[in-house]
Parts: C-alpha cells; sequence; structure tokens
C-alpha cells in the first residue's frame, strides 16, 4: 500500500514532465503562423523516433547520474522528468541561431543585389550569382533558386517558393521586390532596394538591442528555475533529507515542485517571447 502511494506522485509528475515537455514544442520559434490548431498539428507531426530516443536517453541518464549522487530513487526521477526538456531546449537554441543568422544575413544580400544593379547586371542573374556569393546562412535557397531556374521554372515561382521556404518578413519584401522588378521591369528597384537595406538594418539593430536588454532577465529566471533543484541535489548528501524526501509527503512535494517548475518555465517562455514581425506581403 505505501508503495503504490509513493508511485503514484512520481507517474503524475513524470506525465506533467511529459506535457511540460510537449508543451516546449508548441513555445518554439514555429515555423507556421497559422491558427492553433494547425500549429498544434504541425509540431506533433515533426516529433520522431530520434526526438523520443534522445528524451528516453536524457531521462535515463539523468536518473542514473543523479541517483548514483543522492542515493535516491525519489528525487532522481523527479529531477530526471524534467531533464526530458533538455533536447527541446538543444533544438529551440539551434532554431533560433538559425533564424538570426538568415535575419542578419539579409542586408549583406540585399547590398549584393544593389551592386550587381548598379554594374549593370539583369535582376535574374544577379539573384543566380548569390548562389556562389551569398552568405551562408542563405546560400542554400538562392542555390535551390538556381537549380530551379536550370530547370526551366520561372525565376519568379521559384522566388514565391523559397519566400515560403524561409517565412520571414523580410525575405517576404526582398523578393517580393524582385518580382515587381522582374515582372514590370521597375527602374526604380535599385533605389527600393537600397532603401530596404537601411530599414531592414535598423529592425535588426532594434531587435538585438531588445534580446540584449531582457536577454539577462530571461536567464535570471531561468537560474532561478533551477536552482532549487542544485540545491536539493547538494541537500540530499544528508541521510536526514534523503529519509525525509523518501516519505508519503516528501514524494508529494516532489511531484508538485516538478509540476510548478515546468509551469513557471511555460510562462516564462511565453512571457519573454520577443514578437516576431507580421508577414504583410506573405
Amino acid at each position: 500500500m505505501y508503495l503504490v502511494l509513493a508511485i503514484s506522485p512520481l507517474s503524475y509528475a513524470s506525465l506533467a514532465a511529459i506535457i511540460c515537455a510537449l508543451g516546449l514544442l508548441v513555445l518554439q520559434s514555429g515555423y507556421s503562423r497559422l491558427e492553433l490548431g494547425k500549429k498544434l498539428g504541425r509540431k506533433f507531426r515533426v516529433i520522431k523516433i530520434r526526438t523520443i530516443l534522445l528524451v528516453g536517453i536524457s531521462m535515463l541518464s539523468t536518473n542514473f547520474v543523479l541517483f548514483l549522487l543522492t542515493n535516491s530513487k525519489q528525487i532522481s526521477i523527479a529531477i530526471s522528468t524534467l531533464a526530458t526538456s533538455i533536447p527541446f531546449l538543444i533544438n529551440k537554441q539551434r532554431a533560433e541561431k538559425v533564424i538570426r543568422a538568415r535575419e542578419s544575413a539579409w542586408p549583406e544580400v540585399i547590398d549584393s543585389l544593389v551592386s550587381a544593379l548598379q554594374s549593370g547586371v539583369s535582376i535574374s542573374d544577379a539573384v543566380l550569382a548569390l548562389a556562389e556569393h551569398a552568405p551562408n546562412a542563405l546560400r542554400p535557397n538562392f542555390t535551390r533558386v538556381k537549380i530551379a531556374v536550370q530547370r526551366g521554372e520561372g525565376i519568379e515561382s521559384a522566388l514565391r517558393r523559397e519566400k515560403e521556404e524561409l517565412h520571414s518578413a523580410i525575405s517576404d519584401q526582398v523578393f517580393e521586390t524582385l518580382i515587381v522588378a522582374k515582372e514590370f521591369g521597375g527602374r526604380d528597384s535599385n533605389n527600393a532596394l537600397r532603401l530596404l537595406s537601411e530599414f531592414v538594418r535598423d529592425d535588426l539593430d532594434v531587435v538585438e538591442e531588445i534580446r540584449t536588454k531582457f536577454g539577462w532577465i530571461k536567464n535570471s529566471a531561468l537560474l532561478a528555475t533551477v536552482a532549487p533543484w542544485i540545491l536539493l541535489v547538494l541537500l540530499s548528501s544528508q541521510r536526514s533529507t534523503v529519509e525525509a524526501f523518501s516519505t508519503n509527503s516528501g514524494v508529494r512535494i516532489l511531484a508538485s515542485g516538478v509540476i510548478m517548475t515546468g509551469l513557471a518555465y511555460l510562462w516564462m517562455e511565453r512571457v519573454g517571447r520577443i514578437p516576431s514581425t507580421s508577414r504583410a506581403l506573405r
């Protein structure tokens, strides 16, 4: 009877950790701006066997290490359930890094287009040349445009497809400017691109300043979330701490801590998220 009462709250904690981990998927920088239902469906379709294996490995390895350190099954299980979010956090940071690299590369791309147009190169040739001269973050996209054009596809349709692939307000502005200039022979496309380059740089500077100012707040909140569990691991070196959390009440406290930690982190992610620029030219 005692074993059932002791394990039941841990089961609830594990379930809560899984829900929180799935919630991190939803809160990640999404590639879709559709309504919530479509976003959820798209997120869950991204879940693959590799992700499940990473979650399992993260949980089991954390559980094993913490059990060696604390010699407490209850404490190690509670903390290892929180460790299921580690793969999602890593993937989220990688995705944000890729997005920031793409955004910061656009001014250089626009400057290359302006220089090419000023030298008398056509818009089509200037765009195709970016397959070799564009920054690394955007070079694969322009490489696909070049391959599509070489296969006989129109450059306008190739740019529209890459515009949807990049899913960025900046890419919308650049590609729509190029498409309009290509279709209607805009004589002022050079001036439009130069003006767009200034606007993009200003926007990126503002966003980077916001990230810098509020980044330390987010990091402090994350440290405040992790600190109680680090303190618990340190205190678990005392036998009295292990015995206290081995009781039914202690297990319930651990389960409540797991749930509250997950909810606090999800709330922190939601509040601290920087709104993305809306796509007016999608």
